[in-house]
């Protein structure tokens, strides 16, 4: 990045227009003359002016009528006007040769349109050379340079080849599009070599400017331009700062130091109506030599310290001299000088980690006026270190400030920093924020980014703060179990549902652009986050409409989620079937018959679920390891359970007769559940998914149990049979005893490990009572009583404690112990006026009854009524 502006405008307009543009000198006195008298006026010399006078008038009288009639006659001929317009270039007259070809409206003939758009162009560039405000001047080069452009595309005019490289280049350059400028200057260059003196130094700018910096071919190209020992001094001057320039970013420190010596040294002769002042000169090398050593600590110690108490004396030693130079700068400079005085003095005070007072050369850079390239530099920087030290407030006033002098891109000056590059450092000043936690002052700053960013820009911005917001909210909110708690799960979904508006906006307003369908999915996806699948829905309708085929399945996909989840499952089905059987080989076709799968089940299609999750589980490009292989495994284990257990809830609410052959025929479901239950909690542990499949597959044991147990009773089944089935009762309850208790175990460890989890503290609790369940089934009424007890105990005065004495009642009576049930029950009722009133809600999830049910049903025990068929508040 250049630190001087060698170039001003003045010198630019010399050396570019040597003739057309320069004014008129109007000063009488001619060859230098000065003091001389001017001669005394001859008798003749009055009349002598009267009479051209008089013909002058009549000359223009004649061109006024032949032009009047010229123009009533008919339209002016476009050959004509561009012809008159051309003269009009040729003397000079720029500005007057633009509007002239402005008027012309030609259709087919390109010759005469080029003609035209060049000098079009060309009046453009005279207006903006003209024009006395830097605004100005770029919204007039912003305006000829894509008719430059168009033109240089289609061909110059004949003969105007080298005039317009020229134009287009020096356009490229002021308007800071360095990278193109080289190219342009160098066919300039190369066309007319004449032009060198004028565009070397502008060639030699734009290598080091670019954004892949040359500054090898800068520093060639400057000694060529060195090396025309015709130059004058203000010209060699220049030159050599550009030289030291290119020293410094080449890392030739020594060979910079040489010629900033040698320049000061020599006596500094330049002429008054040169650009460069004389009490100035000496600053600017100054300057430039410190430029270099800065830049040569930057490389030794790196641009800032990498840890907060790193020791950084030796770079404050070795720039001492250095500070001292930029102070002797900031006293005597003009005032363009002292900003890039100020701006390398922040550079160096950064690296040597004094970041305050780096930031107040900063401000004082950033508050210079008017306001040009280092104002913008300076701010830029300045923001950039506040990101870095997480000084959110005073990052948003600065950016605050910078916009709000800027304006809109045609107030921007790219001479330090180009516009793109501007954006692009500023969203990356953003992304620090974002990282560092403050998402309040990034959603603020986004919205202050128009009109220097596209408001879609801006939006885009301010929707991923949200969105990174909702992230870090989740992650906040989750508990060492993994569970995420309900404030933070229902401000997780606002934010996302916030960065999804933003995006929307967003893609609204780049509808016709090719950011659309992207900025659209950013949208639905953020939605989906925020579970607000109405929105999505209505966002993924026009964006399948206009997504290209190859990205079809992943909005189909997220189409079919949010209807299934919207329960709208027969729409789900048919976007989901969509992308399997058009898209057979897109890996989204897995997670599509997942959701079938999910479909199906919701409309109690087992058959159909259990295909396409076997498909999936089946398909030889997916394996056990991955993410849609297992939730398949899951799923199809989870779906195999519930329809199993929903077909036992029908057999209890049967017919005795219809009863038995309901549980018969639900056995070769249970036994698919459980094959499928075992697989996925062996080769899944300890995923929170696999804990449940083991507690599903124990619970699937119990229910296995029924139907040889009801069998075994009836009257008419031979004894071997009955001792066979009983067995088979005995083999099932043993393993749900075994698979309660392995998981019951393995949960106790975990918990002296960590907290667990909502969900494996309720699976806990469950296996608690589960393995008491069971062993009281087994007619181990021992065992049984003693497993109450320890649940009793470890959930006293909570309402599982009263279904623990409840089976402990149970157990007593089962051994004969009457008496000891009877004390069971006044204890259940002094448990139950133990429990708080907080844990009211708490029974309905962990018991079979409410508060006023347990009541009831503990008063109808007291009074020795053993059945529980009039209790109406069972859960």
């Amino acid at each position: 990045m250049s630190f001087n502006r060698y170039w001003s405008f003045k010198r630019s307009v010399r050396t570019a227009y040597p003739k057309q543009l320069m004014p008129k000198n109007k000063n009488p006195k001619r060859d230098g003359s000065e003091g001389v008298a001017a001669a005394p006026h001859r008798p003749y010399d009055r009349v002598t002016m009267a009479l051209m006078l008089t013909a002058a008038a009549a000359a223009v009288v004649g061109l006024g009528a032949i032009f009047s009639a010229w123009w009533g006659v008919a339209p002016p001929d476009p050959n004509e006007t561009l012809e008159i317009a051309s003269r009009q270039y040729v003397e000079g007259n720029l500005v007057l040769a633009g509007e002239l070809a402005q008027t012309v409206q030609i259709a087919d003939a390109k010759e005469l349109q080029a003609q035209r758009d060049f000098l079009m162009a060309v009046g453009y560039v005279a207006r903006a050379n003209e024009s006395e405000l830097p605004r100005a001047k770029r919204q007039w080069l912003a305006r000829a340079l894509p008719i430059l452009e168009r033109v240089a595309s289609s061909g110059f005019p004949l003969g105007r080849e080298v005039e317009g490289n020229r134009y287009l280049g020096e356009a490229y350059y002021r308007l800071g599009e360095f990278d193109k400028a080289v190219g342009v200057l160098k066919q300039a260059i190369d066309r007319d070599p004449t032009l060198r003196r004028s565009l070397l130094p502008m060639l030699a700018m734009s290598q080091l400017n670019s954004t892949q910096p040359s500054a090898g071919l800068a520093l060639s190209t400057i000694d060529l331009y060195l090396a025309d020992q015709t130059q004058g001094e203000a010209a060699r001057h220049e030159g050599e700062l550009i030289r030291l320039d290119a020293l410094g970013q080449l890392g030739r420190y020594e060979d910079a130091e040489e010629l900033a010596h040698a320049m000061l040294k020599r006596p500094i002769v330049i002429r008054s109506q040169s650009v460069v002042h004389a009490p100035d000169y000496a600053e600017q090398i100054k300057l430039a030599r410190g430029v270099a050593r800065i830049r040569r600590s930057i490389q030794r110690y790196g641009r800032e310290p990498s840890e907060t108490r790193e020791d950084r004396s030796a770079v404050i030693s070795e720039l001492a001299d250095t500070m001292a130079d930029l102070e002797d700068v900031f006293r005597e400079g003009l005032p363009d000088t002292v900003a890039r005085a100020q701006l390398w003095a922040a550079r160096a005070l950064i690296c040597q980690g004094l970041f305050d007072q780096a930031l107040i050369q900063m401000t004082a850079v950033r508050q210079q006026r008017p306001f040009g390239a280092e104002a913008i530099i300076g701010g830029l920087e300045e923001v950039e270190l506040l990101a870095k030290l997480n000084r959110g407030v005073e990052m948003l006033q600065t950016l605050r400030f910078l916009i709000r002098e800027i304006g809109d891109p045609n107030g921007f000056d790219p001479g330090l920093v180009s516009l793109k590059d501007f954006r692009r450092r500023i969203i990356v000043a953003l992304e620090t924020v974002r990282l560092h936690g403050d998402y309040e002052a990034a959603i603020d700053m986004s919205r202050t980014l128009t009109p220097v960013f596209i408001p879609s820009e801006a939006l885009m911005q301010e929707g991923m703060a949200y969105q990174d917001w909702a992230l870090r909210t989740l992650e906040e909110g989750t508990t060492n179990g993994g569970d995420v708690s309900p404030t933070a799960s229902k401000l997780a979904r606002q934010r996302f549902r916030a960065a999804g508006d933003a995006f929307a906006r967003a893609a609204e307003l780049d509808f016709d652009t090719e950011r659309y369908l992207q900025t659209q999915w950013s949208a639905i996806d953020a939605y989906q986050q925020g579970r607000h699948f109405e929105r999505s829905i209505r966002l993924l309708r026009p964006y399948l409409r206009y997504e290209e085929r190859r990205r079809q399945p992943r909005g189909l996909v997220a189409f079919g989620r949010a209807l299934l989840a919207d329960n709208k499952a027969a729409e789900a089905i048919e976007s989901l079937e969509t992308c399997v059987a058009e898209y057979e080989r897109d890996p989204l076709r897995y997670d599509a018959r997942l959701l079938l799968a999910m479909a199906y089940g919701e409309q109690g299609n087992l058959p159909m679920a259990r295909q396409y999750l076997i498909d999936n589980l089946q398909d030889g490009e997916l394996t056990p390891q991955s993410p849609a292989w297992r939730d398949s495994l899951f799923t199809l284990a989870e779906l195999l359970y519930q329809k199993a257990y929903e077909n036992h809830l029908k057999a209890e609410h049967a017919d005795p007769a219809e009863r038995m052959e309901l549980l018969k025929n639900n056995q070769a479901i249970l036994v698919a559940a459980i094959r499928r239950l075992d697989e996925a909690a062996e080769r899944y542990w300890p995923l929170r998914r696999a804990e449940s499949a083991a507690y599903l597959a124990a619970r699937s044991h119990v229910l296995a149990a029924e139907w040889p147990r009801l069998e075994s009773k009836m009257p008419d089944i031979l004894d071997a049979a009955r001792r066979s089935l009983r067995n088979r009762v005995n083999t099932e309850l043993e393993l749900a005893l075994d698979g309660f208790r392995n998981l019951k175990d393995k949960l106790l460890i975990r918990e002296d490990e960590r907290t667990l989890a909502d969900d494996s503290t309720a699976m806990l609790r469950n296996c608690f009572l589960s393995e008491a369940d069971t062993l009281k089934e087994l007619e181990q009424y021992e065992e049984a009583a003693t497993a109450y007890r320890t649940v009793a105990l470890r959930y006293m005065n909570e309402p599982p404690a009263l279904e623990a004495i409840l089976g402990q009642i149970s157990c007593a009576r089962a051994l004969g112990r009457s008496h000891e049930a009877d004390l069971m029950i006044r204890q259940a009722e002094v448990v139950l006026q133990r429990i708080p009133r907080s844990f009211n809600d708490q029974f309905a999830k962990t018991t079979r009854y409410d508060r006023q049910g347990w009541e009831q049903l503990i008063a109808w025990m007291k009074s020795g009524i053993q059945t529980t068929d009039g209790i109406t508040n069972q859960t």
